[in-house]
């Protein structure tokens, strides 16, 4: 399994802000086609969690596209809810930062419950969390563990940032649901974006220069690699802003202006990125360039959609 991590970024965040919309966006209809509902909660802007049980025992989840993997991950203490055996993960992958996860076991869930879902068999990692076990994760974000992108895929989640609402369909229940006309009716522009080994990733362009993001909602504020600032033309100025990445590293960053953000070529709001060095991009070469936070995802009225894998925003 191969694995992405998310990076946390400390310092003040940007707000989640809703954009205007001539109508309200509404994903009720989703029920009808089989989905439950689970209620966001935003212990800090820009950090979505969810409640969940886990054998009976109560987590904290982050919903993090970011963090990739079939299951969910929790820390090395879950491993006592656990009735079945474990087994160790020989390669869980690495974090943003470059540094690797290790130490990682891989057990079953018998039963998850999130909202009014209640799902079994779920494949459960849990190991170290250095990133949630720093002073400010442990302060304002008090999580267990993640809810990444493999676990949304396999339950054709919707993610919708309007309401504050996770829809999920468990496998093998319920039917495929359309939600792209209704939403492009209100406004919304569609884009796609791809799936490789469980990471979302998506084409953007950072001051008329092409690259590509993971779609990263576990990421507060979205980032560049330092090395790509050239390309963009821009400056990278001094900033107080520290992130720290899965493994617990804390890292400096700064600050690239902006003149232009486009997701799929399409103009959205977008503040100025942080930029820091990380590891996917000597991974790939310099094609994938950062993180797509959700300072930006936020801010355009995001909704994600894993069974048709579709972004809808509204456009600048």
């Amino acid at each position: 399994m191969r694995k992405l991590a998310r990076l946390l970024l400390l310092g003040l965040a940007l707000c989640l802000l809703a954009a205007p919309a001539n109508a309200r966006i509404s994903l009720e209809a989703l029920r009808r086609d089989g989905y439950g509902m689970v209620e966001l909660h935003r212990p800090q802007p820009n950090v979505l969690t969810v409640a969940a049980t886990i054998n009976g025992h109560k987590a904290r989840l982050i919903v993090d596209t970011g963090w990739t993997g079939q299951g969910i991950t929790v820390g090395g203490e879950y491993a006592k809810v656990l009735r079945s055996p474990v087994q160790a993960v020989k390669q869980f992958g690495q974090s943003a930062g470059g540094h690797a996860m290790v130490g990682f076991r891989k057990g079953v869930a018998d039963t998850v419950s999130m909202g009014n879902i209640q799902m079994r068999q779920v494949p459960l990692f849990f190991g170290t969390l250095g990133g949630l076990q720093h002073s400010h994760s442990r302060q304002n974000v008090n999580a267990d563990g993640y809810l990444g992108s493999g676990f949304l895929q396999t339950c054709s989640a919707v993610i919708d940032l309007h309401n504050l609402r996770l829809y999920l369909r468990p496998p093998g229940t319920g039917r495929r649901a359309m939600i792209g006309p209704a939403l492009r009716a209100q406004g919304l522009a569609e884009v796609p974006f791809t799936i490789i080994e469980t990471n979302c990733l998506v084409p953007v362009e950072v001051n008329g220069a092409p690259g590509v993001m993971f779609v990263d909602t576990g990421a507060s504020l979205a980032g560049v690699d330092e090395r790509f600032i050239s390309q963009i033309k821009a400056k990278a100025l001094p900033s107080r802003v520290r992130s720290i990445d899965a493994a617990g590293v804390e890292r400096s960053s700064k600050l690239a202006q902006l003149r232009s953000f486009r997701i799929a070529g399409v103009n959205v709001r977008a503040p100025d990125l942080r930029t820091s060095r990380f590891g996917f991009y000597d991974r790939t070469r310099g094609k994938v360039i950062g993180l797509l936070g959700m300072d930006i995802l936020g801010r355009n009225g995001t909704i994600i959609d894993f069974g048709q894998k579709r972004l809808y925003f509204y456009p600048l």
